[in-house]
């Protein structure tokens, strides 16, 4: 038998290596092309017809949302747009699970980060993401880029601020986005 204080030693390190955990981004969806590349065009949002848009996409990886990227056009007037992501309930929007606010007036790529241990997507689930106007009368006016590698699902437009989207075109042109999640792994 090993002595108390030897002992002591060896279940503190072995405790310590078990609680060692990092994260480790990985891709829950992804409809870029090479170098992040998309499609000339894109789904219009904003103040022209109060309009919002959600695409619909199925999580490939279980863990904590860690980062959304997207590219976003050019706004006329540089104004707030908000991002969020839904529960999807039986090919519909339900729940909000995260809501971000980005500033667009260049057009390009916008990577939102998150840490938020709540954020949780579960492989093989559906959930949808949406850009909207942060505040109608604000003079925006932007586009979600197409991808351009032909994936097409489920996307539904909204015209009024505040309501869910009502409209759905089923198999359209995804715009172009990439989900990621941290996955936990042990520090060797």
């Amino acid at each position: 038998m090993l002595p108390k204080n030897i002992m002591m030693k060896h279940i503190a390190v072995g405790c310590v290596l078990l609680s060692a955990v990092a994260s480790q981004a990985q891709v829950a969806f992804d409809t870029f092309g090479t170098g992040n590349s998309t499609g000339g065009s894109g789904w219009g949002f904003g103040d022209l017809d109060d309009t919002r848009i959600a695409s619909q996409f199925t999580s490939a990886s279980t863990g904590t949302l860690s980062a959304i990227t997207m590219r976003l056009q050019r706004s006329s007037t540089p104004a707030n747009a908000t991002i969020t992501i839904f529960q999807d309930s039986g090919n519909n929007i339900g729940a909000a699970m995260a809501r971000f606010s980005v500033r667009v007036s260049t057009g390009g790529l916008v990577t939102i980060r998150s840490s938020n241990p709540n954020n949780q997507l579960i492989a093989g689930r559906k959930y949808w993401l949406e850009v909207k106007t942060t505040v109608a009368g604000s003079g925006l006016y932007s586009g979600w880029s197409w991808n351009n590698r032909t994936i097409r699902g489920l996307i539904k437009f909204g015209k009024a601020a505040g309501q869910k989207p009502s409209y759905a075109v089923g198999n359209g042109v995804l715009p172009a986005f990439r989900v990621e999640v941290a996955r936990p792994r042990l520090i060797p």
